[in-house]
This record gives structure tokens, sequence and C-alpha cells, in this order.
């Protein structure tokens, strides 16, 4: 049931950020992405301090046993979901529907991903978008990987508890959209391709800082791992923001389903390194590094890829 939600949540994701070419210009783009990237950690916010009410309370008398008060978690953010869904289907148009002559069968979508994939590299106007979609999907995992990971590192490297994780979550989903949502204006000041290498150096700089002051407690990880959530908002929304501005109209739900799918297909990378580096350096503290490597691979794949105009 989880990777069945996963798969229709990664649908519904392509999709959605499809949508962001018709409701924005060129001159928007990046404050329209980098709103609704924030608003999504805000929100994330509301439904954190609905868990910790409850919590405190004892669940309000609720029956702890099979961990039911968690699986009515599950159920809220059902519901979250749909209602929060239902503007969309109001009020945003629907995007273009692409290219008729390119319907096929399930199998057959397979190969046509392939030829995509090789079309985009030969064509000189868009291999800059398949290298972007190379060093994203790499960079995206490494982001992917500090929420992945960042509460087991609180948890066994700094002790956290359970309430202390969902504090933190809520400072960090507060931090993340104040800062993506700012992060937005400079993208479509400065460019997206500087919001992001800001943002991957500045998590890579903050990520070696908690592995290396690691045993000076747990302020250190509030203000690196704080830090980190700054950094990760501004960089998925302006990665967002960069294909947007390099795709053309007609081809918005093809190229971001390339998006998705590469993201997917270096799906592994950070849980491959972390694992390697803990294993390498014995305690769950050298993992850090392993998300940091991520990230730095990302960081120097994207340095060459020319910024969209």
């Amino acid at each position: 049931l989880i990777s069945a939600g996963t798969v229709f949540g990664e649908i519904a994701a392509v999709n959605s950020n499809a949508m962001l070419i018709g409701i924005a210009n060129r001159k928007t783009i990046g404050r329209v992405s980098g709103l609704g990237w924030g608003f999504g950690y805000l929100g994330g916010i509301i439904a954190l301090v609905l868990v910790v009410v409850f919590y405190s309370a004892d669940w309000f008398g609720l029956s702890e046993a099979d961990g039911l008060p968690f699986r009515i978690i599950a159920v809220g953010c059902a519901i979250w979901a749909i209602v929060f869904s239902i503007p969309i289907f109001l009020a945003v148009p629907e995007p273009s529907m692409g290219r008729p002559e390119r319907k096929v069968g399930f199998i057959a979508a397979y190969g046509l991903l392939v030829r995509d994939v090789i079309g985009l590299y030969k064509n000189p106007g868009t291999r800059q978008t398949f290298w972007f979609l190379l060093a994203s999907a790499v960079f995206r995992d490494g982001l992917g990987g500090v929420f992945a990971f960042g509460a087991v590192i609180a948890a066994q490297v700094f002790g956290f508890g359970f309430l202390d994780l969902v504090i933190f979550g809520v400072a960090a989903n507060l931090i993340a959209g104040v800062s993506t949502i700012i992060a937005g204006r400079f993208d479509d000041r400065f460019g997206p391709k500087s919001v992001i290498v800001f943002s991957l150096s500045g998590m890579v700089i903050a990520g070696l800082a908690v592995f290396f002051l690691v045993d000076a407690g747990t302020t250190v990880f509030w203000i690196g791992g704080l830090v980190l959530c700054a950094f990760v908002g501004p960089a998925q929304a302006a990665a967002r923001s960069f294909l947007s501005r390099v795709t053309p109209a007609g081809r918005e739900g093809e190229i971001f389903g390339l998006y998705a799918t590469t993201g997917r297909a270096a799906s592994w990378m950070a849980s491959a390194m972390w694992s390697v580096f803990i294993i390498i350096g014995g305690v769950t503290a050298f993992g850090i590094l392993g998300i940091v490597v991520v990230l730095l691979i990302g960081l120097l794949l994207l340095l060459p890829v020319r910024a969209p105009r």
C-alpha cells in the first residue's frame, strides 16, 4: 500500500509540476514555484502541530494498541491531501494536452522513454536539459536523504526523543517554508542555477560542520540541521523552476515525467552512500558524510550546465 501510494504521489507530482508553466510567466516562475513549495512546508507545520497536540493529550484517550494513533495520522494525511487538492480542480487551468500522437501502450512507453532521453542528448538545443536532468537526479536524492535520515541522525547520534523530533520537525518546516518563499524572488532575479548552487554549497558546508562538531552536543544539530533545512526547499523549488524555463509548451508532462523518472533512477544513491560510510566509520554519524558526498557530486555535475536565459 505504501508503494502504491508512492507511485500515485509521483504521478500527481509530475502533473502538478507541469501546471507551473501554465500559471506563471518567465518573470514570476521562480516566485510562484517558491511560494508553492514554501506553502507545502508551512502546511506541514500545521499537520505536525496537530500531532503534537494529540500526543501531548495522550491521544485524548484513544487506545494505543497496534499503533492505532499513528494509523489514524495516516488517514488524516489522506484527508488533508484530498481537501487541499480541491482548489486545483476548481481554479487551476488544465495544461497543454501535449502531443496526442505520442499516446502508446504501457510497454511501448518505456521504449519511448529511452528514445526521449537519447533525443535530449543528441539535440544541441536540448542537451543542457539532459545534463540538468542528470545533475538534478543526483542532488535531489541528496536533498531527500537529508529528510530521510535527518530523524535517524537526531535520534541515534544526538539522542533526540519523539517529542524532540516533532518539535525539530516543526522548526525545520517553518524555516524551510520561509526560506523557500524568499528564495523564489532571488530565483527570478539571479536565475535558478545560482539559487541551486548557493543552496547546495551551503548544505555541504553545514553537513560537514554537523559531522566534525558532533561531540559538541545537540546545539550543533539544532543549528546545522536547521541550516540544512533552510537550503533544501530553495534548491527543490529552483530545480523545478529551472526545468520549467527550458521546457517548450506542449511537452510539460513529458519533460517533468523524465524529471521524476531520472530522480527515481538515482534514488538509491543517498541510501547506498549512507550505508557505505557507516560501514567504513563504524558509527551512525559517518552516514552524514555519505549524504554530503551525494550533494557534492550533484553540485559538481550542475556547475557545467548552462543556466536558462
